[in-house]
């Protein structure tokens, strides 16, 4: 499966960095789930649950509001916070 790179990010520097197969984001829109090859896109985030996998394993990260950026299987999420959750 194609891979993409996601980097959560806040004003204190980057939370999570990791190549993974998919992910899902809170929007302001709804769940927005990302996939290798998406469409370039610029959204707001919505304070809630973002949840990626890839082979070896996945993560749940609590985000807060801010903006997210897809380009070229590059996905950057600019939060103002961000906890990576254990389990």
């Amino acid at each position: 499966m194609d891979k993409i790179s996601l980097r959560v990010l806040t004003g204190d520097g980057a939370v999570f960095e990791q190549t993974v197969e998919s992910i899902r984001v809170p929007t302001i829109f709804g769940s927005v789930g990302i996939l290798a090859g998406h469409a370039e896109m610029l959204c707001a985030v919505e304070a809630g649950l973002l949840r990626c996998r890839w082979s070896e394993g996945s993560a749940q990260i609590r985000v807060g509001d801010g903006v997210l950026n897809v380009d070229h299987d590059q996905v950057t999420l600019l939060v103002s916070q961000a906890e990576v959750l254990e389990g």
